[in-house]
């Protein structure tokens, strides 16, 4: 969501803008990941949390929206968003997280 983003499918090639998904454009530097996987795992968490920052939590939102559209192929993409957020602040996406946790130890 730093600038303009190509998006391909199997319907083809389409240019989104941050705009097209209701977003505002975020300066890369907003995405910092952490210097360590410690501190990335951490930043992770919160997001999945819902306690990201906003920048954090759009990004996640969008890659988020267009890969359910890669399943939900006949959906728009501003519902597919809805289905995002829906998880991410329902916490859909932590709990999921922490049952593959649960099962992988």
């Amino acid at each position: 969501l730093t600038d303009r983003f190509k998006v391909v499918s199997n319907k083809g090639e389409q240019l989104f803008s941050p705009a097209d998904l209701g977003f505002e454009a975020i300066p890369q530097e907003a995405l910092y990941g952490g210097d360590t996987p410690e501190e990335a795992s951490q930043i992770f968490c919160r997001v999945l949390a819902a306690e990201g920052t906003q920048a954090q939590m759009n990004v996640v939102l969008a890659n988020a929206a267009f890969g359910i559209q890669t399943i939900e192929q006949e959906k728009p993409i501003g519902e597919c968003l809805e289905m995002a957020k829906d998880s991410l602040y329902g916490k859909k996406a932590l709990r999921t997280l922490e049952k593959f946790v649960e099962i992988n130890q």
